[in-house]
């Protein structure tokens, strides 16, 4: 059963969650220093992941976005007795641009370390939607991916949240089809807003209170293993509860509720400098 959690935990890490984890980050002012802000997940109600994410957006001086280069820098370690268990740490580091509110990925590089084995991958974006995947060490899904074109017209997990949350605060509304490929899995996710209520407190929140609710389904293509997607390990979908948490910025998620074989899997925001 310890084996299974590990594995699990290990796949929310690198697949959509990873993704959907980006999505905690703050939206700094164009003059102002990047926020950082740390969440923790819990699974089944135990802490098992935790991340720290540090971004900077443009955007105008009443918290609007603006057209400009953004960046983000994350990093997510395991937690609590699993850490000793299974010590697990990913790193995630992403450049690109936004125009006229659609979010246009330069480059996305993740490293993870599992036990004493580090892997990586860069993808770099270049003109007509044509995707560089350069991996260490080379990887089957990898080669496959490169040899049919599958990362071609997607974008990397950071740039799509970064286009969630610029849609979101241009249009007050969520709702987006993305295409997306992470280095080794790709999958489509259809995000939907599903309405508005309260985000109640949870064990260390930093926020309580109204959020808008958005309702995140992944369609998994390619580089899943087919045991863990038979087993339910993936989650079939993630809410997303976004809400302005800092004043004159963009509303961010505060949280992120999925729920696998395992149980109920909560990303929280728990702090913020």
């Amino acid at each position: 059963m310890v084996w299974t959690a590990r594995r699990a935990v290990a796949r929310v890490a690198r697949f959509g969650l990873i993704g959907l984890a980006l999505a905690m980050v703050p939206i700094a002012s164009a003059s102002a220093k990047p926020v950082t802000l740390t969440y923790l997940a819990y699974l089944a109600g135990f802490p098992v992941l935790s991340m720290t994410a540090t971004a900077d957006l443009p955007v105008t001086g009443d918290g609007q976005i603006a057209d400009g280069t953004f960046s983000l820098q994350a990093n997510l370690v395991t937690q609590g007795s699993l850490a000793s268990l299974y010590p697990y740490r990913m790193s995630v580091a992403a450049h690109g641009k936004l125009a006229g509110g659609k979010a246009l990925p330069g480059q996305f590089h993740s490293e993870g370390q599992i036990m004493a084995k580090t892997e990586s991958v860069t993808l770099t974006y270049g003109t007509g939607g044509q995707v560089d995947i350069k991996a260490v060490p080379l990887t089957r899904q990898a080669q496959e991916a490169a040899a049919n074109g599958t990362a071609n017209g997607t974008i990397d997990p950071a740039t799509l949240i970064m286009a969630v949350i610029a849609s979101y605060a241009r249009t007050q509304n969520c709702s987006g089809n993305y295409q997306l490929f992470d280095g080794v899995r790709r999958y489509d996710l259809n995000v939907q807003q599903v309405g508005n209520g309260n985000v109640q407190y949870y064990k260390q929140s930093y926020y309580q209170g109204p959020a808008t609710a958005c309702q995140a389904v992944p369609q998994l293509i390619q580089g899943f293993a087919p045991m863990a997607v038979e087993s339910k390990l993936y989650p079939d979908s993630a809410k997303i509860w976004l809400a302005n948490v800092v004043q004159g910025m963009p509303a961010l998620p505060v949280r992120i509720d999925t729920q696998n074989a395992l149980g109920r899997m909560v990303f929280d925001l728990v702090s913020l400098q």
